[in-house]
């Protein structure tokens, strides 16, 4: 019988953090995991400092692959996006199955266009949930309204 019940041990939660930073001079930084199943980005807590200019962003996530969406501005206003399709393993490890670098300082080197159909539809669902989305993707923003 306890053969039995080994066998059936659900698949162990993981927590991954992420830096938060959203200062009064334009500076940002956030990640936001969407789950390929729901289509949707995944339930998230932020903690942040008695200022409220720094933080973490934490996830709760089960083994399996997430969509990743990670942007960056400098206080100068630098901007640096990335897209990615992770794997998280049941040991809690991270790999990147597939990364796009969206755009770097004042250059924009991907599109919308640019991304497998899935990708991009998950993407343009969420756009308002995804932070600096019309910053990211300028062109495809504008040409969807």
């Amino acid at each position: 019988m306890v053969e039995n019940q080994s066998s059936n041990v659900q698949p162990k939660a993981q927590i991954l953090s992420f830096e938060f930073r959203n200062t009064g001079m334009g500076g940002f930084d956030d990640v936001v995991i969407l789950s390929f199943r729901t289509r949707k980005p995944v339930k998230s807590i932020l903690r942040k400092s008695r200022s409220g200019n720094h933080g973490s962003r934490s996830y709760k996530l089960f083994p399996g692959k997430y969509l990743m969406y990670e942007v960056s501005r400098s206080n100068s206003g630098n901007l640096y996006a990335n897209v990615a399709i992770i794997t998280l393993q049941e040991d809690g490890q991270v790999k990147t199955e597939k990364e796009w670098q969206i755009c770097r300082g004042h250059e924009q080197l991907l599109d919308l266009d640019h991304l497998p159909k899935e990708i991009r539809e998950i993407l343009i669902a969420n756009k308002d949930e995804l932070p600096l989305f019309q910053y990211v993707f300028p062109f495809s923003f504008n040409e969807e309204e």
